[in-house]
């Protein structure tokens, strides 16, 4: 019986090394891999981008609606219509600060809430740092005339 020996000889393993650097069958792996971070990040801002900007349509709807109740009598003054937009954008997870004014038969009500509320992931400072202002105008309804 002969006993062979299976520990490779050392021009064998050089062999195998100097393929291995002239092969270039992986180098789209790694291009991606670097190009993978920056791809992530621009997902992520159009991500957070768009959840500002639904956010911006859902306080305006809101707003809308509660000049609109105001300006036919549904709520009582100012105040009330500030009361309404409040707890139904609290109802929306969304803190704001709201202003309500009747000047001249219409209704302005101005809303501003920090758009880090609407995001989901945060990665830009920019954007956390964002004031979003809402503002909407209703012309009072006169039923008694």
């Amino acid at each position: 019986m002969s006993v062979t020996n299976s520990a490779p000889s050392s021009h064998n393993v050089f062999d195998r090394v100097r393929r291995f650097a002239r092969r270039e069958d992986g180098t789209a792996s790694v291009e991606s891999v670097l190009w993978m971070p920056i791809f992530i990040a621009l997902f992520g801002l159009m991500v957070d981008t768009s959840l500002i900007f639904f956010g911006q349509s859902k306080v305006l709807r809101v707003i809308q609606d509660g000049n609109r109740n105001l300006s036919i009598g549904r709520l009582d003054g100012e105040a009330g219509a500030e009361a309404y937009i409040e707890n139904t954008l609290a109802a929306l997870n969304v803190t704001a600060d709201v202003t309500s004014t009747v000047t001249a038969g219409v209704v302005h009500t101005r809303v501003q809430y920090d758009a880090a509320q609407l995001q989901a992931l945060g990665f830009f400072s920019s954007l956390l740092n964002l004031k979003v202002t809402v503002s909407a105008d209703h012309m009072l309804e006169n039923w008694e005339a």
